[in-house]
C-alpha cells in the first residue's frame, strides 16, 4: 500500500512539472529545453519536410513554358500555388503552431549578468525565428503576397540583430518582384549588397535574387552575370541544369550565339529531363549560321525527330527549327514552307503557332511584300498573347499594314471597276454572266465536297458505334476532342461572339454601301447571281466617274502617308505619290504632295529631284506656306513669335474675365477684331466680349448678343456653350454651371454596373485626360471651355487635342490628349486639382475625372464599367504617385 502511493505521488510531481514546463509565461532553463525540444519533433520538422515535399512537388512537375523564358524560380510558374497548395497549408499549420505555443519572450528569470545579449533576445525558443521564416515562404509559394510581406517584416523588425534577418531581407525581395514592385526590391537588394555582414551562405541565393531582378525587367546582360555567378554554387543538378538552361536563352536574345550554344550543350550533355533538352536542341537548330559548316547532319536529325511519336506534339517547333535553317541558308522558298508548316500541325501551343505566322509575315515585309505580310501579321494577331513583351510594336504593325491594304484594296477595286465601266454594253454583260456562270459551277463543287465529306463522316462513326457502341457525338470525347482540335488548329482559340472568323474586326464595314443610317440599304440587290448585283456599283454616268476618283485620289494619298510615316519606305511612298500627281494633276492637295517629294528625295540625297520639286512650289505656289518656308529661313521662328503673342494676349484678357473686369475685356476685343481675326482663338475672343458686354445689359440685349455670336460662329468649338446661355437664359432648362437637384444619383451611382474588366496598368503607352459630366446639371460645354482656357493658360507650348463625345443617355466625357506616359498623364491632371478652375463653378457630384491608357480607354467606353476603373485608377495611379512622393 504503502509502495503505491509512493509512486502515485512520483507521476503526481512528474505531471506537475511536465504542466509547469509547458507554461510559456516563465522563461526558465527547464522550459527552455522542453519547449526546443517539442517545438522541433512536434511541429517543426514537419512543416520541415511538407516543405520539401512541395518543392520537390515542383522540380518534378514544373509546368514550364518553354515557349518563354523560363522563371529562376519554380513558385513563379503557372499553377505552381495551386499545385503545392496542400503541401504549404501544412507548412502553415505547423509553422503557426510553434509560433503560437512554443514562444517564449519573457526575460529569464535568472539573468546571466556577463551576458548581456541573452538576456536581451527577442525570443528564447530558438526554433520560432525558423517557423516564421517557413510561414513567410509558404505564403509566397501560395501567392499570398500581402501576408508574405507581413510575415518578413516582422522578422526583419523583430529579429534585427540576428543573422535570420538576412533571409527575410531575401524572401521579402523576392516577394516584391514577383508583384513587380522593383524599387522595393531594389531597395532590399542594394542593403543586401552594400552589408559587409551578409552570410556567406546565402550569396547564391542573392546572385538568383539579383538575375530575376534583372530579368523581369528585361535587362538580359546584367541578369547574365549574376546567373554566372550563381551555378558555380548550385549542388542541385536539376536546379543547376535549369539555370543553364536560362542562361543560354538570354544569351541567345542578346545573340551571343557562341555562348548560347555553350550553355544549350551542357544541358544536352547532361540531360536532365526529356523536354528540356528537346527545347534546348531545337532553340540549337534556330541558331544555326552557314558559318557553322554544313547543316545537313542538323536538318537530318531534325527530320528523324519528326518521325518519333514522342515529339508528336512537338512537331510544330521542329518544323519552324527547319525553317530557321533555311531562312539563314538563304532558302527563302522552303523557309516559308517549313513555317507555314509549323503553323499548320500547331494545335494547342499558340505560342509557335504566333511564332510561325510571324517568321512568314517578317519575311513578306522584309521583300517589301505588304499584302502578304498583312495576311499573315493578321492571322498572327489571333493568337498572340497580349502581355508579350513587343505585343504594342507587332499590333502597331499589323494595324499600319491592314490600313495600307485596305488603301490598295480601294485602288484596286476603282480601278477594275471603272475598267469594266468602260467596256461596250456587250462585253460588259459577257463578262458578268462568265463570273455568275463560274459562281454556280464552285457552288456545285462544294456541295460535293460537302456531300461527301459527309458521307465519309457517317461511315466512320458506324465503324466506331460498332466496335465502341453507340452515342450522340458529344457523349464520345474522343470525337469532341478531335473536332475541338479540328477547329483550333484552323481558327485558334476564338471567343464565342458575332463574326468570330475575323480577327480584325475593324475592318468589317469597309465594304461600301453595306448599310445606311437606317440600317441596310433596301435598294441594294444582294443576290450575286443577278447581273444588278454587279452593274450597282459601277461607275457608269459622269458623277459617279468623279466619286470612284475621289476615292482613289484619296487612297493614294493615305497610301503615301503609311509608306512614308507608319512603314518608313521612302521609295514607296515617293513611286505613290509619282503615280498620284502622274493620274491625278489636279488633286486639290497638290502643294502639299509636291513638298513632302521634296522633303523625302532630300532625306534619300536625291538632289536634283528634291530641287525639282522644290521650283515647283516655289514659281507655281509663290504664295503657299511651303513657299514661304524655303525662301524665308525666319518664317517659322516669326509665325511662332506672333503665335506668343495671341496666346499671351489672349490669357490676359482670360485674366480680366475671370476677375469681372468686362470693360477692360471689351477693349480688348477692339484690338484682336483688327490684329487677329485670322486666328483659332478669335472666336474665343468674341464669346469673352460677347458675355462682357452681356454682364453689362439686360438679360434681353444679352441673349440677342449671344444669338449673334451663334450666328457669326456656327460651327466653333465654343457655340454650343453659348447655345447652353441662350437655352438658360430664354427657357426653364438646367442652368450651364453645376447645380446640384435633389432626389437624382450620382455618376458613381448611375454608372454602377456589375461587370468585371480586365483594366491592366501599362506606363509608357498613350494616356488621356478624361472627365465625365452629368449633363443634367451642369454645363460639359463650359467645363470643355474652361479646360481649353486652362491648356492655353499653362501648357502653351503643348497642342493638346480636347474632344467631348456621348459617354451615356446624362453623361458627357470630355477627353484631353495625347500624353506619351501615365506620369505626364498624372502631373496634368493634378494640376487641373491643384489649379481649381476648370470645375469651380461645377459641383464635385457632378463630374469625375481620371487619366486612362489607351487600351484601357476603349474598355471602359464598351463597358461602362466607371466604378470599377475608378477603384484601379486610385489603387495604380493615384496611390501609386502618393508613394512616390514619399
Amino acid at each position: 500500500m504503502k509502495r503505491r502511493i509512493r509512486n502515485i505521488t512520483i507521476i503526481a510531481v512528474l505531471i506537475g512539472g511536465l504542466l509547469y514546463s509547458c507554461s510559456t509565461e516563465k522563461n526558465t532553463a527547464i522550459r527552455r529545453v522542453y519547449h526546443n525540444i517539442t517545438a522541433y519533433f512536434n511541429a517543426l520538422y514537419n512543416a520541415q519536410d511538407a516543405y520539401k515535399s512541395g518543392q520537390k512537388r515542383l522540380m518534378n512537375e514544373p509546368n514550364d513554358n518553354y515557349a518563354r523564358m523560363l522563371n529562376i524560380f519554380y513558385y513563379s510558374n503557372e499553377g505552381a500555388a495551386t499545385a503545392i497548395n496542400s503541401d504549404m497549408g501544412r507548412v502553415q499549420e505547423k509553422a503557426s503552431k510553434v509560433i503560437k505555443k512554443h514562444s517564449i519572450t519573457a526575460r529569464p528569470e535568472k539573468r546571466k549578468r556577463k551576458n548581456r545579449e541573452f538576456n536581451d533576445l527577442p525570443e528564447y525558443c530558438k526554433h520560432v525565428d525558423d517557423a516564421y521564416l517557413l510561414k513567410g515562404k509558404a505564403e509566397l509559394y501560395k501567392h499570398e503576397y500581402f501576408q508574405a510581406i507581413e510575415t518578413f517584416r516582422f522578422i526583419i523588425r523583430e529579429y534585427s540583430m540576428m543573422p535570420i534577418k538576412y533571409d527575410g531581407q531575401l524572401w521579402l525581395a523576392r516577394t516584391y518582384l514577383e508583384m513587380d514592385k522593383y524599387d522595393r526590391a531594389k531597395e532590399l537588394i542594394e542593403l543586401m549588397q552594400g552589408d559587409n555582414q551578409f552570410p556567406k551562405k546565402l550569396k547564391k541565393q542573392l546572385f538568383l535574387t539579383v538575375a530575376e531582378y534583372h530579368k523581369k525587367q528585361y535587362q538580359l546582360q546584367e541578369a547574365a552575370k549574376q546567373l554566372e555567378k550563381a551555378i558555380p554554387l548550385t549542388k542541385n543538378k536539376t536546379k543547376k541544369y535549369r539555370y543553364h538552361y536560362i542562361l543560354a536563352q538570354i544569351y541567345q536574345e542578346l545573340e551571343k550565339n557562341d555562348k548560347a550554344n555553350e550553355n544549350y550543350a551542357i544541358v544536352m550533355r547532361k540531360n536532365p529531363i526529356y523536354e528540356m533538352v528537346f527545347n534546348a536542341r531545337i532553340n540549337m537548330a534556330q541558331l544555326y549560321r552557314t558559318t557553322q559548316g554544313s547543316a545537313e547532319d542538323l536538318q537530318k536529325e531534325l527530320k528523324k525527330m519528326l518521325t518519333d511519336e514522342k515529339n508528336k506534339e512537338f512537331q510544330d517547333q521542329i518544323y519552324f527549327a527547319l525553317g530557321s535553317i533555311e531562312e539563314n541558308k538563304g532558302n527563302i522558298s522552303e523557309a516559308l514552307k517549313y513555317y507555314r508548316k509549323s503553323a499548320a500541325v500547331s494545335v494547342q501551343n499558340n505560342y509557335q503557332k504566333t511564332e510561325s505566322y510571324l517568321a512568314v509575315a517578317e519575311i513578306y515585309f522584309e521583300q517589301p511584300d505588304y499584302k502578304n505580310a498583312q495576311l499573315y501579321y493578321d492571322s498572327a494577331m489571333g493568337f498572340i498573347d497580349k502581355t508579350r513583351r513587343n505585343y504594342n510594336e507587332i499590333y502597331n504593325k499589323s494595324r499600319n499594314l491592314n490600313e495600307l491594304v485596305t488603301h490598295i484594296t480601294t485602288i484596286e477595286h476603282q480601278d477594275s471597276l471603272q475598267r469594266v465601266a468602260a467596256m461596250s454594253e456587250s462585253k460588259r454583260m459577257a463578262l458578268i454572266d462568265q463570273i455568275i456562270q463560274n459562281l454556280i459551277e464552285e457552288e456545285k463543287r462544294q456541295m460535293e465536297e460537302e456531300r461527301m465529306n459527309r458521307l465519309a463522316m457517317q461511315n466512320q462513326q458506324q465503324n466506331k458505334r460498332t466496335t465502341q457502341g453507340g452515342g450522340w457525338y458529344f457523349y464520345n470525347p474522343t470525337a469532341v476532342s478531335m473536332g475541338e482540335s479540328a477547329f483550333i488548329q484552323k481558327w485558334g482559340k476564338r471567343k464565342l461572339e458575332d463574326h468570330w472568323r475575323r480577327s480584325n474586326k475593324s475592318q468589317m464595314t469597309s465594304e461600301p454601301l453595306a448599310e445606311d443610317a437606317q440600317g441596310e440599304d433596301s435598294t441594294k440587290v444582294t443576290d450575286n447571281k443577278k447581273r444588278e448585283y454587279y452593274l450597282q456599283d459601277l461607275p457608269l454616268t459622269d458623277s459617279a466617274l468623279a466619286v470612284s476618283d475621289s476615292l482613289i485620289q484619296h487612297a493614294f494619298y493615305e497610301l503615301g502617308n503609311v509608306y512614308r510615316i507608319k512603314l518608313e519606305n521612302l521609295p514607296k511612298a515617293t513611286d505613290t505619290y509619282e503615280e498620284l500627281l502622274s493620274r491625278f494633276p489636279g488633286f486639290d492637295k497638290i502643294t502639299t504632295v509636291y513638298y513632302r517629294m521634296y522633303k523625302m528625295y532630300e532625306e534619300m540625297r536625291e538632289s536634283e529631284k528634291a530641287e525639282r520639286y522644290r521650283n515647283i512650289i516655289i514659281q507655281q505656289y509663290p504664295k503657299s506656306l511651303y513657299a514661304r518656308l524655303m525662301t524665308n529661313p525666319d518664317y517659322i521662328k516669326k509665325i511662332q513669335e506672333k503665335e506668343q503673342q495671341v496666346k499671351f494676349f489672349y490669357r490676359t484678357t482670360w485674366r480680366l474675365f475671370k476677375n469681372g473686369d468686362y470693360q477692360q475685356v471689351i477693349n480688348n476685343f477692339r484690338r484682336a477684331d483688327t490684329a487677329f481675326t485670322d486666328h483659332q482663338l478669335y472666336s474665343k475672343f468674341a464669346l469673352l466680349n460677347t458675355i462682357a458686354k452681356g454682364q453689362m445689359a439686360d438679360s434681353t440685349t444679352f441673349v440677342a448678343y449671344l444669338k449673334d455670336y451663334v450666328k457669326q460662329f456656327p460651327k466653333g468649338n465654343e457655340t454650343p456653350y453659348a447655345k447652353d446661355l441662350v437655352r438658360y437664359m430664354t427657357t426653364d432648362q438646367t442652368k450651364p454651371q453645376g447645380v446640384e437637384q435633389k432626389e437624382q444619383k450620382t455618376i458613381a451611382e448611375e454608372t454602377k454596373k456589375e461587370i468585371q474588366v480586365d483594366f491592366k496598368m501599362q506606363e509608357r503607352v498613350p494616356h488621356y485626360y478624361v472627365s465625365i459630366i452629368d449633363t443634367r446639371n451642369a454645363s460639359a460645354n463650359l467645363v470643355k471651355f474652361n479646360i481649353s482656357n486652362f491648356n492655353i493658360d499653362y501648357y502653351s507650348i503643348l497642342d493638346f487635342k480636347v474632344k467631348d463625345f456621348v459617354f451615356s443617355a446624362d453623361f458627357k466625357a470630355i477627353t484631353v490628349e495625347p500624353f506619351t506616359t501615365w506620369y505626364n498623364a498624372m502631373n496634368y491632371f493634378e494640376s487641373i486639382d491643384y489649379v481649381k478652375e476648370v470645375y469651380e463653378d461645377i459641383s464635385k457630384n457632378n463630374y469625375i475625372h481620371f487619366v486612362i491608357s489607351e487600351e484601357n480607354y476603349k474598355k471602359l467606353f464598351e463597358t461602362k464599367a466607371i466604378n470599377q476603373y475608378l477603384e484601379f485608377f486610385k489603387e495604380n495611379y493615384v496611390k501609386r504617385r502618393e508613394q512616390a512622393n514619399e
